[in-house]
């Protein structure tokens, strides 16, 4: 099988092409109609000089699923989208989201030295994969943070650490940039990276009248008024199964018991000196402990790169089918199996044992990925 793959491989490359362009025409059609999470109306509010969270938390109406549980500056940056209809602001977003999802394997792999073939074949993955045409198709912001997530990653430069922290303003995310460089005690990248969302807090406090103070937790109080969870990370497991009470001190309990595991598995990271390795590792974190859906799984990118750079390593093998599973065939098998307690504790210890079999493994193998 192996040996017929590789005499059809450009062939095979061709078909793949043809079917993930087809597949992202139809995508794009969807989203044109679709662009539901797309975070227009809470920005189009501040741009009036409402503070849409207190215009939520006490009972606003809710423009489709856009209820702008994100950061301050989120609000800001969409500028250019609040000045626009719904129609022409879902478009342009559409055509955003698109380049991202070329331009972020691009770079990565650009980044790392991947073979230009091998470049096309994981951007191919990506584009056509579930997580990405979710993101499109729902105008959800999964590739704009990953975008600014990688940054560090890739160019050691004040604009990079800057510019990183704009993945601050989802919560469930970017908080892990923040950890990272505390753990590595990169404390002046960290001031850097909390620039953009500290700026963003004033401009948004002081354009809509509010409260500093009040103002600065009110993003938490609308993510906890709603109870956000998902299904298979540690906080919605301990949520739903475990603490099921919605009140402040088990919400704490849980944020520490969440964050401390961060901070542990951070630490044991820190010793790997490959940056694609580390990154890979770093952004399963927010997909083990935090609250997620499956578009955010377009966070698995470097560890699908890690896997087909170097397919001659079993411990990559395994990177790249753990990958394409959840790319492509978890969100199938959800859908079959009616015991959503066992699938979803099942998730959530196979992605932690991914994480700490790559650990163990790099750890004691810690050389430069052979790409």
């Amino acid at each position: 099988m192996q040996a017929l793959v590789l005499k059809y491989k450009k062939l095979l490359l061709v078909l793949f092409s043809i079917i993930s362009f087809i597949s992202l025409f139809e995508t794009i059609s969807k989203s044109l109609e679709n662009g539901m999470d797309f975070q227009w109306h809470p920005s189009k509010l501040f741009w009036e000089g409402i503070n849409h969270y207190r215009y939520f938390l006490d009972g606003g109406k809710m423009f489709m699923a856009q209820g702008g549980q994100y950061g301050h500056a989120l609000q800001i940056i969409l500028y250019p989208f609040a000045l626009l209809e719904w129609p022409e602001a879902k478009a342009l977003w559409v055509i955003i989201n698109v380049i991202l999802s070329f331009l972020i394997p691009f770079i990565i792999c650009k980044s790392f030295k991947v073979t230009p073939q091998k470049i096309w074949f994981i951007i191919l993955i990506f584009v056509n994969c579930y997580p990405t045409r979710m993101t499109i198709n729902y105008g959800q912001q999964s590739l704009f943070i990953l975008f600014f997530l990688i940054l560090p990653f890739l160019y050691t430069n004040r604009y990079s650490y800057f510019l990183s922290g704009l993945s601050y303003v989802k919560y469930s995310t970017g908080y892990i940039i923040f950890f990272y460089y505390f753990i590595e005690k990169k404390f002046k990248y960290l001031a850097l990276a909390t620039l953009p969302c500290f700026i963003g807090w004033c401009i948004y406090f002081k354009f809509t009248n509010s409260d500093p103070l009040l103002n600065f937790i009110e993003p938490f109080q609308w993510i906890f008024a709603h109870n956000y969870q998902r299904t298979a990370d540690l906080y919605s497991l301990l949520n739903i199964y475990f603490l099921k009470t919605n009140n402040l001190s088990n919400k704490l309990f849980i944020i520490f018991i969440v964050l401390s595991l961060n901070l542990f598995f951070l630490f044991r990271i820190r010793k790997i000196e490959d940056k694609l390795i580390k990154m890979s590792l770093i952004f399963l974190l927010p997909l083990i402990f935090m609250p997620h859906s499956n578009y955010d799984y377009v966070l698995l990118l470097p560890l699908l790169i890690l896997g087909v750079s170097n397919l001659n390593l079993n411990i990559n093998k395994f990177n790249f089918y753990f990958v394409v599973y959840y790319f492509y065939l978890n969100r199938v098998i959800k859908h079959l199996i009616h015991k959503d307690i066992y699938f979803d504790f099942f998730t959530f210890i196979f992605f932690l044992s991914v994480l700490i079999i790559n650990i163990n493994y790099y750890r004691k193998n810690n050389s430069i990925n052979n790409l």
